[in-house]
């Protein structure tokens, strides 16, 4: 099988065999936006030193986490929807409709988990352990992975999951995406209807 017929489907495909390419292409595009979004997030707090707690409904939260999270998240959202639209769904609809749906529903999926279950966690686990968020557990090829890093890759994965089911949803519609089993049985229907006409000829 080729790269390109992997990446963007072709009609040579089964239902079947379409459905796993659908799902791997999703979970390396999901994948991809997730080392851009752990990139993002790692080189800002580098190159971010400044910090101050503000209270949120009573909890004491990091102001550099938060924005964090929000510069990371606008950049993941840009590279996920380019790579869902070309790879997964295969969708020639509207760009601008999509990409505001598409980020519609990434706002949600944002506030409970990227937003909302993060900063919990990461809340819960600095009161378990009573030491700050930005704790080096261990080092990874030189650079510390803190407490928050590996809350943030935990959250991923719900993210993952939860994108895919409002992207499905709420954002490509079904007649705005390329169906190779629809064109190939057009043409099996043209080639069909074709025969008795050239039989008859024949008989003439």
């Amino acid at each position: 099988m080729r790269l390109k017929t992997i990446v963007v489907g072709g009609e040579h495909l089964s239902p079947k065999q379409e459905k796993f390419r659908k799902a791997f292409m999703y979970l390396v595009s999901g994948g991809i936006t997730t080392i851009v979004n752990l990139a993002c997030f790692k080189l800002f707090n580098l190159l971010v030193n400044n910090d101050m707690t503000v209270s949120v409904f009573g909890l004491n939260v990091s102001l550099k986490l938060a924005v964090n999270k929000v510069v990371c998240w606008v950049i993941a959202v840009l590279v996920a929807y380019f790579l869902n639209r070309i790879t997964v769904f295969r969708s020639k609809g509207n760009v601008m409709r999509e990409l505001l749906a598409f980020a519609g529903a990434r706002v949600l999926s944002f506030i409970v988990f990227e937003e909302g279950l993060f900063l919990l966690t990461v809340f819960i686990c600095t009161k378990i352990t009573g030491m700050p968020s930005d704790t080096a557990v261990y080092t990874l090829l030189g650079i510390p992975v803190t407490y928050a890093d590996l809350m943030n890759i935990l959250n991923m994965v719900f993210v993952i999951i939860a994108n895919y089911v409002l992207s499905k949803l709420m954002v490509f519609r079904k007649e705005d995406m390329v169906d190779y089993s629809k064109t190939d049985k057009a043409e099996e229907s043209e080639e069909s209807s074709s025969e008795p006409a050239e039989e008859g000829t024949e008989n003439a």
